[in-house]
């Protein structure tokens, strides 16, 4: 069979810089300075790009990329957005970072494509189909790894990923080794199939819309799901087809979900992903928990995604008007408060200039002209500070809803504003210890009979329900007791409040 596999032209220059010899490529790896994440992924492309563009025996480039493969886990597994951001990075260099991880996981993926050509074209993969079978599975997770990544900062899955997994996978299907079980990475038993289930599953939930650090966690859920998926040939279903998704293995397209298809459908070599005993499984798990655990499983995320409503109940409400002015904006709880102390003086720091696509009563969708790796995530707080077309507006507070960085073209984001104009406060509270502690947050004043309540917006888990806090407003101060939350995110908690008795 054909395939359609992207990689690097081969050249039969000898490259006196290239390390061919294992052992002291894994010595001059093993020195790479193991606290700078930036300097070390930097070092490994210089070696392994140039290495994916020697022409070299398929045997010898095998065992070079089994040499590096776990300093680059290493590298992939410390590029979480939370690890990368306490890591003594800048801005610029926090970006490079990102973009070189996933160069680096393509270049990986690119060496073993290499290796899959060369044993597909010499009839190894026929002679020896337990060495093919390794191959393809180790391709087939560092595009894996590569789309986790995109996910992880928000970004498009790079170019050709899909074509490439669903080439891959159809390639172990053809002969058979797509369900041979391997040690992956990280010591799991894991076969081709599931990694291909699993990255599969995971680009039909909403990745842009979710919170730091959930893309992962979604992948590693759906690996332990994934042998329960059945990816079965055809292109038609009868009855409701919740739980089915089409794919098309001669596509470069992701899944689609089937409940918002037509049967049959038109496709070259067209599959379906039957996840309906996963569901079943994850629904009937959920059932046994309390609702606030419940509410903590990632599987409960999953399950909206994947059993998705025809007519969703969170259409926009509003009509959205078109763009072009800016706004300008501070983005952060500690940074929004500091700049409304500051701007009471007339001091306060430029903040960012961000440009409008479009606009609604609930909010905006905004234009960036920087990445946003790991500087920007879904649940960050905005104040938007002044208004090109409205100079009068009153300061607004907004919740990021979703973010999508386009790499060098800049982000695109989706905000949702929130009632009434924001004050800075303090609160002072005790912990869980006894000691008194005292934290900046924003007074959201009531909207009236018919709005809503006053609330606080406070840092990420610093009040529950019933606790008491003193509000410091300037000289004042007023003691309340929190009540119930209106939202929960990562980085704040908005919550209502009573007078205390």
């Amino acid at each position: 069979m054909s395939l359609i596999l992207t990689t690097p032209e081969q050249h039969d220059f000898q490259d006196p810089t290239l390390e061919l010899d294992a052992g002291r490529l894994y010595e001059r790896l093993s020195a790479m300075p193991a606290m700078n994440a930036g300097e070390s992924v930097r070092q490994l492309l210089l070696t392994l790009e140039p290495l994916n563009e020697q022409r070299l025996d398929a045997g010898l480039r095998l065992e070079l990329l089994d040499v590096y493969r776990p300093f680059v886990q290493r590298l992939f597994d410390g590029a979480e957005p939370i690890r990368l951001r306490q890591q003594p990075l800048g801005s610029q260099q926090r970006k490079n970072t990102v973009d070189d991880i996933e160069r680096l996981c393509l270049a990986m993926a690119n060496g073993y494509k290499l290796v899959i050509k060369a044993m597909h074209s010499a009839g190894q993969h026929e002679a020896d189909r337990v060495a093919f079978g390794r191959v393809v599975r180790a391709a087939v997770r560092q595009l894996a790894a590569a789309l986790l990544h995109s996910y992880r900062y928000y970004r498009p899955e790079p170019p050709f990923v899909f074509l490439e997994l669903n080439q891959l996978y159809r390639l172990a299907r053809h002969h058979g080794i797509h369900d041979w079980l391997d040690e992956n990475e990280t010591g799991s038993t894991v076969s081709l199939a599931a990694t291909y289930q699993a990255v599969c599953l995971l680009s039909l939930l909403d990745p842009f819309a979710a919170e730091e650090g959930q893309a992962d966690l979604y992948y590693r859920t759906l690996l332990q799901y994934a042998g329960k998926v059945r990816i079965v040939p055809g292109n038609s279903w009868q009855g409701v087809p919740e739980g089915l998704f089409f794919i098309d293995l001669m596509s470069d397209s992701r899944p689609r979900h089937c409940v918002f298809l037509t049967s049959p459908v038109e496709a070259e070599d067209p599959y379906l992903i039957d996840a309906r005993v996963v569901l079943q499984s994850m629904h009937k798990m959920l059932l046994a928990l309390s609702a606030e655990r419940r509410r903590q499983r990632s599987e409960a995320a999953i399950l909206r995604h994947l059993l998705p409503e025809v007519t969703p109940r969170d259409k926009r409400r509003s009509r959205r008007l078109p763009g072009g002015s800016w706004i300008h904006v501070v983005v952060g709880l500690e940074a929004i408060h500091d700049w409304l102390l500051s701007n009471m003086n007339d001091e306060a720091p430029e903040p960012q200039r961000w440009v409008i696509r479009d606009r609604s009563e609930q909010g905006y969708r905004l234009g960036w002209s920087q990445s946003s790796a790991s500087a920007l995530q879904v649940g960050d707080l905005v104040c938007v500070v002044a208004d090109g077309e409205k100079p009068d507006m009153a300061l607004r507070l907004l919740a990021v809803r979703w973010v999508r960085d386009e790499r060098e073209k800049g982000t695109e984001l989706g905000v949702e504003a929130y009632d009434g104009v924001p004050a800075p406060v303090e609160l002072e509270l005790e912990d869980d210890e006894g000691e008194t502690i005292r934290r900046s947050a924003l007074f959201l004043p009531s909207s009236g009979e018919q709005g809503s309540s006053a609330r606080l917006v406070a840092p990420a888990g610093l009040c529950a329900p019933g606790r008491e806090v003193l509000i410091h407003v300037g000289d004042r101060e007023v003691k309340v007791v929190c009540a119930a939350h209106v939202e929960q995110s990562p980085g704040f908690d908005c919550f209502e409040f009573t007078a205390a008795g």
